[in-house]
């Protein structure tokens, strides 16, 4: 059997761990909020989908203006010392 002061211990232990899920559920709430907002996500699968989308998006940008980029340098390179 515990004591008193073993007891109180443990119920602030437990009032502390309360506190701290009660701040991290907020905080998801808003997060969740903020990606409905933002980029109309309903989900956290939806988000995840999304990035996927845009990260393949900037790949194949990324790839055309290496391209863009290549055939300028050819193209000016004399003229532009490059």
């Amino acid at each position: 059997m515990i004591d008193l002061k073993e007891f109180q211990r443990l119920k602030n232990k437990v009032t502390e761990l309360q506190r701290d899920a009660d701040k991290a559920e907020g905080a998801l709430v808003e997060q969740m909020k903020r990606l409905k907002g933002d980029y109309g996500c309903e989900t956290l699968e939806r988000a995840e989908e999304l990035l996927a989308e845009l990260e393949e998006e900037q790949e194949a940008a990324e790839k055309q203006y290496t391209k863009a980029s290549t055939k300028f340098e050819k193209r000016w390179s004399e003229e532009l010392d490059l």
